[in-house]
């Protein structure tokens, strides 16, 4: 699935979850941060529900992140396919852009919590501050829904990948 990503006015964006290409470091990002992102409701064959992704966080010498849905109404699958990825913020010479460096995927019942929920994630190599983001696509499993990812709020964490 292709990562949508959003930029903030001059900056320039990764479309797509990919390695760098340049010589660069990743860096923390120099806009303000908030908490977790919920996506208004997605309405589909009859069910609407939501697409959510928590703040980037530590855990355990990793920054991770966690994907989910909610069931809002409707008739909607018992499970769907959750897929998150975890992107850090980088700047090479050119530019700074957001990079795919972990990503968790897998089949979940509504509402988020342990084991119901995709997890991307990445070790840290040192403790650098670094901007870190979730964005999160869910697919209603023989339903056509619409396509687009919810990106998350943006987290500076003493770690780098």
């Amino acid at each position: 699935m292709p990562t949508a990503a959003v930029a903030s006015p001059a900056l320039s964006v990764a479309s797509q979850p990919s390695s760098p290409s340049r010589a660069g470091h990743f860096a923390p990002y120099p806009g303000g941060v908030s908490p977790q992102t919920e996506s208004s409701n997605i309405s589909a064959g009859g069910c609407t529900y939501r697409q959510a992704v928590d703040d980037p966080h530590l855990s355990g010498g990793e920054t991770s992140v966690h994907g989910w849905w909610i069931k809002v109404s409707g008739s909607c699958p018992d499970k769907s396919d959750v897929s998150v990825n975890l992107q850090g913020y980088f700047c090479d010479s050119f530019s700074c852009y957001w990079v795919t460096v972990g990503s968790g995927s897998g089949r979940y019942y509504p509402g988020g919590g342990s084991g119901q929920r995709a997890t991307g994630r990445k070790a840290c190599s040192n403790s650098s501050t670094v901007g870190w983001r979730g964005v999160v696509d869910v697919d209603l499993p023989g339903i056509i829904d619409p396509s687009g990812t919810t990106t998350g709020t943006i987290q500076n964490l003493a770690c780098s990948p």
